[in-house]
């Protein structure tokens, strides 16, 4: 971007559909890298694009408007280029220059959640926790399921076929869909390399494909930030040893069961989560699933003995292999040792997270609802008591409605 100067003129054209979405994401998630001047003046271009029906602008106008210097909105055009919301074109007149500003929409939250250009830069300016807080702000609402839906098909409403103008067939039966995209949340690798490189001076090429695998999995298995993951990474590192085994993840899994006892210390490490509002005994308990880790969560229910390699191991496969969320994952394992005697049986396990997989459930409540709805088909099992609560004072939790007859809530509810 060329200096401005006092005497330089400019026109505006919008070549983005901007909407009060897009706006929100410039406000809260561009504004940190671009600055206040950034924003303001992005928003002013926008807002002003049909002053004076088109004709140049002196920017003057902008320099009077805001009180920048034209060095300061020299600046912010040129972040404002840097990040593909504007393009300059130069136009020099008889009489003066001019500037023909072309303003294009910020991405949409989804979109820069899985940018990592744009992660990268938002957790180098505000850090991974203050990222992800901004990003929930954005969340859409989770998708609807175990309900019977009724949605009528594109060929029950428009048409059993249609052809193009060759008379080539364009339906075949699909599902038409809008593209509806969600924020990224999850472990973010290039930010993971970006920090372990900057603040632990290990470059990824010291890591093998391996290696980096089974850190993102323990970084989902402890629920940790990528500055954590990377920290941790870094303590168990050993640059004289052979690629592939550089880190040690016994020792770091070791550590990790340690640190989890003291959530002082783990919480710091972990990503924040999204609780669901109210004070009810079952919203107290679904929160314990979705806020713990599977590693404490299964300490808990333990009581605090240390988990056997074979359970530890079944956490890793819930993980790894079937994709399965933290709270989910917490959710099955109470079911499973609910309902098996407090024994994890892995196949019965496997079995129910493919049944969770498969039904894409992302939250403890929908994973209790998707594994209680078969077995309320056949009659509900007797209820008894869990050996899990064996010698534990049970609590006498004011009952909601929605829990009369329901073992798993009534269960929920005597963890303390």
């Amino acid at each position: 971007m060329r200096l401005i100067k006092s005497n330089d003129f400019y026109t505006i054209k919008v070549r983005g559909y901007v909407t009060p979405l897009h706006l929100e994401v410039l406000d809260i998630l561009y504004q940190p890298i671009l600055g206040f001047a950034g924003t303001s003046l992005y928003r002013y271009l926008y807002t002003m694009r049909d002053f004076r029906k088109g004709d140049p602008l002196s920017f003057t106008l902008i320099h009077e408007h805001f009180g920048f210097t034209f060095d300061q909105i020299s600046i912010a055009l040129s972040k404002l280029e840097g990040l593909g919301l504007l393009r300059s074109f130069y136009v020099e007149h008889h009489e003066f220059s001019e500037y023909v500003l072309e303003l294009y929409a910020p991405k949409d939250p989804a979109a820069f959640s899985h940018d990592p250009i744009f992660m990268n830069l938002l957790n180098d300016i505000l850090g991974p926790r203050h990222t992800q807080d901004l990003l929930t702000l954005f969340s859409l609402d989770r998708e609807t399921l175990d309900k019977e839906e009724v949605t009528a098909s594109f060929a029950e409403i428009y048409a059993d076929r249609i052809f193009d103008i060759n008379g080539n067939e364009l339906y075949n039966g699909q599902q038409l869909e809008n593209v509806v995209g969600n924020i990224k949340i999850e472990f973010d690798r290039a930010l993971f390399l970006n920090i372990l490189t900057r603040e632990r001076k290990i470059l990824p090429s010291a890591l093998s494909a391996d290696e980096l695998k089974k850190a993102e999995q323990i970084a989902t298995l402890y629920n940790l930030t990528e500055a954590a993951t990377a920290e941790r990474v870094g303590d168990f590192y050993d640059a004289y040893k052979a690629l592939g085994s550089r880190v040690d993840f016994d020792a770091m899994h070791k550590h990790l069961q340690e640190l989890v006892k003291y959530p002082v210390l783990s919480k710091p490490l972990r990503r924040p989560v999204q609780q669901l509002a109210g004070e009810s005994q079952k919203i107290k308990r679904i929160n314990l699933m979705e806020t713990m880790t599977p590693v404490e969560f299964l300490l808990y229910l333990n009581e605090g003995t240390k988990i056997a390699p074979a359970d530890h191991n079944i956490l890793n496969t819930l993980m790894h292999d079937y994709n399965l969320l933290a709270p989910v994952i917490n959710a099955l394992v109470f079911y499973t040792l609910y309902h098996n005697n407090n024994e994890l049986i892995r196949a019965l396990i496997e079995k129910n997270a493919s049944l969770l997989a498969r039904n894409k459930v992302t939250t403890a409540l929908d994973a209790l609802d998707t594994l209680e709805r078969p077995t309320a088909k056949r009659g509900r099992p007797k209820q008894k008591e869990p050996l899990l609560n064996e010698g534990r004072k049970e609590e006498q939790p004011t009952k909601d409605t929605n829990d009369l007859n329901d073992p798993i809530w009534d269960e929920l509810k005597k963890i303390k």
